[in-house]
């Protein structure tokens, strides 16, 4: 389906000025970037979205492992662009490295390729669809029913099948509305914030995140 692009910068500042007061949070992935100069990994933990007014920031957990010459900008941006156990901008190889190759690919515009894996096995719903470009993700969307594997791709604690109520718990109130190319779905988007849902009978049916920068 198709979904708009989205501007980073309106919220990029925000991440850095977060990152650097550093909330904790009880779940935390490491993440790794390209090794430094000297040859060790900088570990940059994942970060969770928060309604702040009518936007978001997102706070990234202290890490002192990340000397302050060594601090990455565009990788702190990516810090809340994760869905389970993958996070925009990475190397797309680390999904084969997980769930091997994709049950279905296909060619989108600009370069980029989308690879369909059905978590729950080959024609099965829900589905994943990751969208590759420059050997990066550049997009994840899980779309389905809820299943207990579709889990293991939330994002900021919404899971498929996660009521309305939920959804407004973490997110707030919706920035625009529309109908989706789905019937009877309707696609709730936050822009410029780069993550929108689908919600059919009062439950999201779909999630989305993706990289400006890759686009």
């Amino acid at each position: 389906m198709k979904r708009g692009r989205h501007d980073l910068r309106p919220w990029a500042a925000l991440i850095l000025l977060l990152a650097a007061g550093a909330s904790h949070f009880s779940r935390a992935y490491g993440q790794a970037s390209a090794g430094a100069q000297d040859g060790t990994a900088v570990v940059y933990q994942n970060g969770e979205w928060f309604r702040e007014g009518a936007g978001f920031v997102c706070r990234v957990p202290a890490n002192e492992r990340i000397p302050r010459e060594k601090f990455k900008p565009e990788e702190m941006t990516r810090a809340c662009l994760h869905m389970g156990p993958f996070r925009l901008g990475n190397e797309a190889q680390t999904i084969k490295s997980l769930l091997g190759e994709p049950h279905r690919v296909h060619p989108q515009p600009n370069g980029a390729t989308s690879w369909v894996y059905f978590v729950d096995g080959p024609g099965r719903y829900p589905y994943l669809v990751a969208t590759v470009r420059q050997s990066r993700i550049a997009a994840l969307q899980i779309t389905g029913p809820a299943r207990a594997t579709s889990r293991e791709y939330s994002f900021n604690h919404i899971d498929l099948g996660a009521s309305i109520d939920t959804l407004l718990k973490y997110f707030g109130p919706v920035t625009h509305v529309q109908p989706s190319t789905e019937k009877d779905t309707e696609l709730w988007t936050y822009g410029p914030w780069p993550f929108s849902f689908e919600i059919k009978d009062g439950h999201v049916t779909s999630i989305r995140i993706s990289d400006p920068s890759l686009q």
